[in-house]
């Protein structure tokens, strides 16, 4: 029982970690630039929202068993995805990353520009303007995503 405590444990653990840090660039990317796809891409951050867990189980596992599109590059190259810790890792990133886009992405578009722009101006360096006016407008935000992400 503590080995399954423990595997469920580290996996939400690092599945929160990767999707703190994609699902923070992908918030980013969404509301400081436009793309064609964009929107596409947009909508598509909400489908393990409109997946039924069971769907989204099934898909990810057809896709991830060594017969699968993507198991089968992994199995050529000596790796196993399907029933495994990394599998379980894949599946939890896939179901919790909009927890943290839709938590960071609001935050991220009521940050005026004009704020990283005048710090610009006035001699600070990207990651500056990063540490000193982005991390503490979006550290709530992220730990909020981080935290949904991790108890799903």
């Amino acid at each position: 029982m503590l080995a399954a405590l423990k595997l469920s444990f580290g996996t939400a653990l690092y599945a929160a970690i990767i999707n703190g840090i994609i699902g923070t660039l992908l918030a980013w990317v969404l509301v400081r630039y436009t793309f064609p796809g964009r929107k596409i891409i947009d909508a598509m951050i909400d489908l393990p929202f409109a997946l039924p867990t069971a769907v989204a189980g099934i898909a990810l596992t057809a896709l991830y068993t060594p017969t699968g599109l993507v198991g089968q590059f992994a199995a050529d190259l000596g790796f196993k995805i399907a029933y495994t810790p990394l599998g379980i890792t894949l599946a939890l990133t896939f179901v919790t990353l909009p927890f943290v886009v839709r938590t960071v992405q609001p935050v991220l578009a009521d940050i005026p520009r004009e704020i990283e722009e005048a710090a610009a101006c006035l001699g600070a360096k990207p990651l500056q303007v990063f540490r000193y006016i982005l991390v503490p407008a979006l550290l709530p935000a992220w730990l909020t995503g981080f935290a949904l992400a991790f108890a799903r």
